[in-house]
C-alpha cells in the first residue's frame, strides 16, 4: 500500500484531473469518540499516536492545555494527546503538528471583544510562544498543519487580509529556524466562505483541505490541489474528495500517515456528538506513471521589492490617475499626483482617499508586487453602484460575517464627509432555491447593512434599501465560482 500512496501523490502532481479513489465508504473509529465530539485531527508521522481537540470538553484549567491517554487503535496502542476546548470560557486550543521532539498548537483567545490568535510549541513539559511577524487572527476559531519535515506551516485564519473569513496561510521557517510572516494562499483556493483544517502530504505540494465555500454534498466538504510552483499562490483547480467521503453534514481534518491503507477524518453526519473520527480505505488500483516530474525551474534571485514598490491610484472607470491621500497610524502622505512611494512593507494596513471617492484600506505586506501597483477608487458621484466585496454574510442568513464592518465603515467615513449624500443599498442572492424566499433574504441582509449604517450615527433619512433576489445577475449561474459573484450588497448613490 505504501508503494500506492507514493503513485497516487506522483501521479496527481502530473495529472490535473487526478482523481483519488476510496475503497467503500468512511467508518467510525470506536475507541476515539465520545458524545463531546472531536476535531481537529492531526496524527504524529513519528510514532503511534495523534492528536485531536475534544469539543465542549474538560473542565477550564489554565495549566492543562492538553492531557495524554493510551487508547488502543488500528489494534495498536497509540498515545493520544487531548486538547480540551474550552471556547467561550478560556479559549480554543487545536493541534497543528508533530515534530520528533515536541507538538505545535494552535490557541484563540477571547478579551475585551475581540479574539486573538497564537501558535506555540511544547516539548518536555515547557511551553513557548512561536514567534510570527505580524501575526493576527481575528475568528474565533485556528487551525492548521505542520509540514513531515517541518519546515511548512499552513494555517487557517481570519486575517487582515483574507479574502472572507478564515483563509489558508503559509508560514515559512527561515534557515535560522525562526519564522516568516503568514501570506495567503490566493484566490485559487480562498473563498469569501471559511477554509479550514488544511493538511500538506509528504511532497509538500499536494494539499488537502475543508471549505464551506465551493458547493459540494453539505456543509464543510473536503477538497485537494497541488501547488504548481514556489510562490505558493499558484494551484491547480480544487478538486471534491466525493461522496464516499463527503456528506450531508460537516466533513474536516482529512489526514493519514504515508504508507498507511487508511485515511481519517472528521464527521459530523450521523456522529454521536459534535463531530467523529472516521477512516476510510484507500483504493489499491492506482496504476503507476513513470513520466518524470518535472521540477520548477530555479526562482532567479532578486533585490528586496521594498524599495520599488509603488501605489499608483486610479479613478475605477476612467482608469486616469487621481490626488489622493495616505494615512498610515496618524502619519498623512499627499500625492498630488495620485503615485505614492512606499519604502517599507511593515505589515500596517494603511487607508487611501481622495475627494469624491469612496475610501480604500490596503495591505503593506509582501502581496503587493514589485514596480507599479493600481488601487482604483470608486466615484461617488450620482448614479454611481459601488459593490461592498468585503461585506459578507453566513450563508443563508442576514448575520454579517465578523469584519465586514471594516468596509461599512468607510462607508459612514465617506457620507459623514459628505454631508449631502444619500444612498440605496441593494441586496442580491444568486438564483438557487426559491425565488421569493431569495428576496426576503436579499431585503433581511439590507436591512441589516442599513442598521449598522444608521447606529454609526448616520440619519435614516440618508439611506434607503432594497430587496433584489437573484433577479439582477451581473455574471453567470451556471457554476458555482460565477454564482458567489452574484451574492452582493452594493449601494447607489442617489443624490450627492
Amino acid at each position: 500500500m505504501k508503494s500506492s500512496i507514493i503513485i497516487f501523490l506522483l501521479t496527481l502532481s502530473l495529472i490535473s484531473n487526478a482523481q483519488i479513489a476510496f475503497d467503500g465508504a468512511g467508518v467510525t473509529v470506536e475507541s476515539l469518540n465520545t458524545p463531546n465530539g472531536q476535531n481537529y485531527l492531526v496524527i504524529n508521522p513519528y510514532q503511534q499516536g495523534l492528536a485531536y481537540t475534544e469539543e465542549r470538553g474538560g473542565t477550564p484549567n489554565t495549566s492543562e492545555i492538553y492531557f495524554s491517554e493510551k487508547k488502543i487503535f488500528d489494534d495498536q496502542e497509540w498515545e493520544v494527546l487531548i486538547f480540551p476546548d474550552w471556547l467561550g470560557e478560556k479559549g480554543m486550543t487545536s493541534p497543528i503538528g508533530f515534530t520528533p521532539f515536541g507538538i505545535y498548537y494552535s490557541q484563540v483567545t477571547f478579551d475585551k471583544g475581540m479574539y486573538y490568535g497564537k501558535i506555540y510549541f511544547s516539548s518536555k513539559g515547557s511551553i513557548d510562544e512561536v514567534e510570527i511577524p505580524f501575526f493576527r487572527n481575528k475568528a474565533p476559531i485556528q487551525s492548521g498543519c505542520l509540514s513531515k519535515d517541518g519546515k511548512y506551516m499552513i494555517l487557517s485564519m481570519e486575517s487582515n487580509n483574507s479574502y472572507g473569513v478564515e483563509d489558508l496561510y503559509i508560514v515559512k521557517q527561515k534557515p535560522d529556524g525562526s519564522w516568516d510572516r503568514a501570506k495567503n494562499l490566493g484566490y485559487q483556493l480562498n473563498t469569501e466562505f471559511q477554509e479550514i483544517t488544511p493538511f500538506l502530504a509528504e511532497d509538500n505540494k499536494t494539499l488537502f483541505f475543508a471549505t464551506n465555500g465551493r458547493g459540494g454534498q453539505g456543509s464543510f466538504d473536503l477538497f485537494y490541489t497541488v501547488r504548481q510552483d514556489e510562490s505558493w499562490r499558484s494551484w491547480r483547480e480544487p478538486v471534491n474528495l466525493g461522496a464516499q467521503i463527503n456528506t450531508s453534514g460537516a466533513e474536516t481534518s482529512f489526514s493519514y500517515l504515508d504508507g498507511s491503507e487508511w485515511a481519517y477524518y472528521v464527521s459530523s453526519q450521523d456522529s454521536d456528538g459534535y463531530g467523529d473520527i472516521m477512516r476510510i480505505r484507500f483504493k489499491e488500483d492506482i496504476e503507476e506513471d513513470t513520466t518524470q516530474i518535472q521540477e520548477p525551474a530555479p526562482i532567479p534571485a532578486q533585490e528586496s521589492p521594498v524599495d520599488q514598490v509603488i501605489l499608483k491610484i486610479v479613478d475605477a472607470k476612467t482608469k486616469e490617475t487621481i490626488p489622493a491621500e495616505l494615512i498610515i497610524k496618524e502619519e498623512r502622505r499627499i500625492g498630488a499626483n495620485g503615485i505614492f512611494e512606499i519604502d517599507s512593507l511593515s505589515g500596517e494596513e494603511i487607508e487611501i482617499k481622495s475627494q469624491g471617492y469612496l475610501p480604500k484600506m490596503v495591505m503593506l505586506d509582501e502581496q503587493l508586487q514589485t514596480g507599479e501597483n493600481i488601487i482604483s477608487l470608486s466615484s461617488i458621484a450620482k448614479g454611481n453602484v459601488i459593490t461592498l466585496d468585503h461585506v459578507l454574510f453566513h450563508r443563508g442568513t442576514a448575520n454579517m460575517v465578523d469584519g465586514s464592518e471594516k468596509e461599512l465603515n468607510l462607508v459612514v467615513e465617506v457620507m459623514n464627509d459628505n454631508p449631502d449624500i444619500k444612498i440605496l443599498l441593494k441586496g442580491h442572492t444568486d438564483n438557487t432555491g426559491d425565488p421569493v424566499k431569495n428576496v426576503q433574504l436579499s431585503e433581511a441582509r439590507v436591512k441589516t447593512v442599513k442598521e449598522y449604517i444608521i447606529s454609526q450615527g448616520i440619519s435614516p433619512y440618508r439611506v434607503s434599501g432594497k430587496g433584489y433576489g437573484g433577479n439582477q445577475p451581473l455574471y453567470s449561474n451556471e457554476t458555482e465560482e460565477t454564482r458567489k459573484l452574484n451574492r452582493r450588497v452594493e449601494f447607489e448613490v442617489v443624490e450627492d
